[in-house]
């Protein structure tokens, strides 16, 4: 009893061992399965890609909004969709958590290094606006004055510290105030400020609703060359009389002021086919989206030599570069007469083989032909002389193919069919031999015999 419940145990055991073993090729099969539906999941197909823009209702918005509308392709499978954020930093800070994967911010804020550029936007253009009856004609008259500027957290608030440290103006010598979207504005039109800071697009709306509301100068920011030493992604602007306002003018006359470029970043590791649609939405939807946004018409591309202050990103590339001919298409002319003359000089080439390959075979058939007629000759040939210099000519005649062959004049094969026809010959030289002497042989007896008779 106990030997059988042993053996019971024992193939429980073993069936145990076998189930475990079959299902190991599933456990394997699932977990294959499972990394794959992970790794499938960042390729567009199966997620909503998120375009940081800033407050609702602003220019900003507006641009993003409408090409994430537009760039989204339900048959693809690729959805693309906006995130409100406070500002800048707070897309950088979304950006680096992977939060949003795309986002507008100016070219002279703090970037990441796993950041790379799309394209650029518009120009985010300095404005110092005051009041006329203020008396600031210059970035120094804001001494003694009130300033509205943006949130503190914001890229546009260090601007401005970096516009009055370039004109040398003491900060405690005016009275600064942070202010939150767009309350600066009313403040300024409730004459509770002297002057405000914002960046803006040329022609923004809320500024043109400020224009109409109350007297105001634009201050003219003059020395953008020099502060483009400090911080290379600033350039110089002008903003055009009038943009504001037609009558009174505003500004009363073109003035220069200081723009960086507000670009759209995304991180690197974003698809590059996600990119590339979004690139190519902003590019060759430019009209349509303009119906949504007047931003649009200020899409540009970044330069591709390496210039841009972020590395532009290879799906954005891929677009950019689409136009480009290929290097084939690019030099077709030299490469088709280099495939040319390379043709020509292969047939050349073939042609020059063949005529050789036909001259060793011309010279192996001239040798057959000699060793065949040495045959011929050999069999009926009554005399052991003759068969002696057909001997040593054949031999001869071996040791000129053997020279050839060594000069390439004939080749392998040719010497084989050569070897076998020379060995007929001698076969029939030697053959015609023995017959000879045999007569010989048979001759010289009877003559002996008939002498012995007499």
């Amino acid at each position: 009893m106990a030997d059988a419940g042993s053996r019971g145990q024992s193939r429980d055991t073993v069936n145990r061992r076998g189930l475990l073993l079959a299902l190991i090729p599933l456990l394997i099969s699932v977990i294959a399965l499972g990394a794959w539906l992970y790794a499938s999941q960042d390729t567009g197909s199966d997620r909503t890609w998120k375009i940081g823009a800033e407050r609702r209702g602003s220019d900003n918005f507006e641009l993003l909004e409408a090409l994430a509308a537009k760039a989204s392709s339900p048959d693809d499978g690729v959805r693309i969709g906006v995130f409100q954020t406070a500002g800048s930093s707070e897309s950088l800070k979304l950006l680096e958590d992977g939060i949003i994967d795309f986002a507008a911010i100016p070219a002279d804020a703090i970037s990441r290094p796993d950041l790379a550029m799309v394209a650029n936007l518009y120009p985010d253009t300095y404005h110092l606006i005051a009041r006329r009856d203020a008396g600031i004609r210059s970035v120094r008259d804001l001494v003694g004055k009130r300033v509205g500027l943006p949130a503190i957290t914001s890229s546009e608030y260090r601007s401005f510290w970096y516009i009055i440290d370039q004109y040398t103006v003491q900060p405690e010598r005016f009275t600064a105030r942070a202010f939150d979207q767009d309350d600066a504005i009313i403040a300024l039109r409730n004459r509770e400020i002297d002057a405000m800071f914002v960046m803006r697009a040329p022609g923004n709306r809320r500024l043109k609703w400020l224009a109409d509301a109350a007297q105001i100068d634009i201050v003219e920011i003059d020395q953008a060359a020099a502060m483009q030493v400090k911080r290379p992604a600033l350039k110089q602007m002008t903003l055009a009389k009038g943009v504001y306002s037609g009558t009174p003018a505003i500004p009363e006359r073109d003035i220069a002021t200081v723009a960086a470029d507000r670009i759209l970043v995304t991180r690197n590791a974003v698809p590059d086919e996600v990119v590339r649609r979004v690139t190519a939405t902003l590019f060759e939807n430019q009209r349509e989206l303009s119906l949504s946004s007047r931003l649009a018409g200020f899409v540009s591309q970044p330069q591709l030599s390496g210039a841009t202050l972020l590395p532009v990103h290879p799906g954005a590339v891929a677009f950019y570069n689409r136009d480009q001919p290929s290097f084939f298409q690019e030099n077709a002319e030299p490469i088709g007469v280099t495939v040319s003359v390379a043709a020509i000089l292969a047939s050349l080439l073939l042609w020059a083989k063949r005529r050789w390959e036909e001259g060793q075979k011309g010279r192996i058939d001239v040798y057959n032909l000699d060793l065949l007629k040495v045959t011929e000759t050999a069999r009926n040939s009554a005399s052991a002389k003759e068969l002696a210099g057909l001997r040593t000519g054949l031999f001869e005649m071996l040791d000129q193919v053997v020279h050839d062959l060594d000069k390439d004049k004939i080749d392998g094969q040719g010497f084989q069919y050569f070897a076998f026809t020379w060995r007929v010959a001698l076969d029939a030289i030697t053959a015609r031999q023995a017959e000879l002497d045999a007569k010989s042989g048979n001759s010289r007896r009877k003559s002996g015999k008939l002498s012995t008779e007499v």
